[in-house]
């Protein structure tokens, strides 16, 4: 992480826009950068079709900042640049609009305008409508430039396979070569398709390190100890215990449901998180995809998820994202579960206002092409500057102002430092995560996380730990593997619509393994899932013989 120097804005008004402007140009002259019970199939459908588009990811990830009431009035208009400057609108998912979005724009353009010669507008959309407004966006062909997208929003591949990203393998050398050279080769191959790196990737824990994170008092309450569990089932009684004796329904789930089949977690490198029913033993040397859904780890996973919703730990309808997240900080949950990364416990307080304990259950961690994409930042083809994009994205990534002031705000506005020798900040005296009016926590999405500032004393050493993590973790037999969808795009949005309406009830705990899994299955291979394994193994095969180990 960069140690870098900034001028303090603690003794004044720093609201004041003047004197923000004051200190930028400070900072200007000064600073050379160095550069996240059965149900019928009628009520099923109802809830996925309003609820399907809700993260998953975003189950542990702090609350959002004071917002304007319509994701729309934080999209404005990008104004004529003045004269010189290049247009460059940032197109990402957002929980509500901060309230000073406005001023955090103004702060970042103070540099981008006179370093690379770029005026940058920030569109942040809601996340409950990220995915449809971009997709709209993007098949009408709308001038854009820099959006975010993954595996599991705004998808990567589909973008990819409908031509509306650009290739970036000329623009990174050319336009970006602290970016270029921050990751070795083989994490930029994750990124390409067909050869082309389409995709920025962010730097981030790579490897998905599912486990848990209860609360710390009723673990002391109810005499849990974490160091024997090392499975789910391990927690339940403890999850019955809370229940019982607090009322309530211990396990956080927000809409439209989640269940305990996380690929990884069972030895699985999903190949294509947007094909939920295809995976392979990520150490399985003969390189072969199967449909998840068949496997006895589906058949576990399905069954125990289905016993911790009739046994009242998780719940049976989940509350809205938001209104879920609300209830976690007035403790109505005992514990949430995610990717338990290096402190994770920390930005599971900072959210929801409890201290945590977090541990890890997958073993061994898997690194996969899916994890080493699942954040990215990528550049739209109706791009009219696709090189000052690029430009932006170098500053995103190698340049740690930069970088902290679109994930953290401004100093002494949205945070002071508490620690400036180890880079840790903190909120000012009177503000916290739900009282800041810039706090998007959403680090994971802008860039580097490694150049994040840490938000609490305890999170130090978090990043280097998380490398370490990234540097260690099992590389599955697939590593690099992309999957080639123009063959299959038929067949995956055929079985796609099937996996939505007869295997996520499954996985949710809403349908019992043995009622649902055999008519799931058969849907599945109606709608050409085994079409979509032959041609899955075909590529992989191809990709071996071009890719020996």
């Amino acid at each position: 992480m960069n140690s870098l120097w900034r001028p303090s804005m603690t003794e004044r008004d720093s609201r004041l826009p003047s004197l923000i402007t004051f200190q930028h140009r400070i900072f200007n002259v000064l600073f050379t950068q160095k550069e996240k019970t059965q149900m019928t199939r009628k009520r099923i459908l109802a809830i996925l079709s309003v609820l399907l588009v809700a993260s998953l990811v975003l189950t542990a990830c702090p609350a959002p900042a004071p917002a304007a009431t319509s994701a729309d009035e934080g999209q404005q208009a990008a104004p004529a640049p003045a004269e010189g400057l290049v247009n460059i609108t940032y197109s990402y998912g957002s929980r509500g609009i901060p309230a000073d979005l406005q001023m955090v724009e103004d702060a970042m353009n103070e540099i981008l305008h006179e370093k690379i010669g770029v005026n940058l507008t920030l569109e942040p959309i809601d996340f409950g409508a990220f995915n449809d407004k971009m997709q709209l966006r993007l098949s009408a062909g709308e001038e854009c430039d820099i959006i975010f997208t993954a595996p599991w929003i705004n998808s990567y591949a589909n973008n990819v396979a409908n031509g509306v990203l650009a290739p970036l393998d000329d623009l990174l050398l050319n336009h970006a070569p602290g970016l270029w050279g921050s990751m070795p080769p083989t994490t930029w191959d994750a990124a390409r398709v067909n050869g082309v790196i389409y995709g920025v990737i962010n730097q981030q824990i790579f490897p998905k390190p599912w486990g848990v994170h209860p609360r710390k008092d009723l673990a002391e309450k109810y005499g849990l100890d974490l160091d024997s569990v090392t499975k789910w089932e391990d927690m339940e009684p403890w999850l019955a215990d809370v229940r019982d004796g607090e009322g309530i329904t211990p396990v956080f789930v927000a809409a439209p449901g989640r269940g305990l089949f996380l690929s990884q977690y069972y030895g699985f490198d999903p190949l294509d998180d947007g094909i939920g029913f295809l995976g392979m033993k990520a150490d399985d040397e003969t390189l072969t995809a199967v449909n998840m859904v068949e496997t006895v780890e589906f058949q576990m996973a399905a069954e125990s998820t289905k016993r911790w919703v009739d046994e009242g730990y998780m719940p049976l309808e989940p509350l809205p994202n938001d209104e879920a997240r609300s209830a976690f900080r007035a403790g109505q949950y005992a514990m949430g579960y995610h990717v338990e990364k290096p402190g994770n416990d920390v930005e599971a307080q900072n959210a929801y206002g409890f201290e945590f304990l977090s541990k890890s259950l997958t073993v061994p961690l898997i690194l996969d092409t899916s994890g080493a994409t699942a954040t990215m930042n990528a550049i739209c083809s109706t791009s009219k500057n696709p090189g000052k994009a690029m430009e932006v994205l170098e500053e995103f990534n190698t340049n740690a102002y930069i970088y902290n002031l679109l994930s953290r705000g401004i100093e002494g506005v949205h945070w002071v430092w508490e620690d400036e020798a180890n880079q840790v900040m903190r909120f000012p005296d009177g503000v916290d995560g739900n009282t800041s009016t810039y706090n998007p926590n959403t680090d994971w999405m802008f860039g580097n996380q490694f150049n994040a500032y840490y938000r609490d004393a305890k999170q130090v050493g978090a990043w280097e730990a998380t490398k370490e993590m990234n540097d260690t973790a099992f590389p599955s037999e697939a590593l690099g593997f992309v999957v080639d969808r123009e063959p299959i795009k038929t067949e995956i949005a055929q079985t796609s619509a099937v996996y939505n309406e007869f295997v996520l009830p499954i996985q949710y705990g809403w349908v019992a393994y043995e009622d649902g899994a055999p008519e799931a299955i058969e849907k599945l291979n109606e709608a050409g899932a085994q079409t979509i394994i032959n041609e899955v193994n075909r590529q992989l095969q191809e990709w071996r013989a071009k890719n020996p180990r």
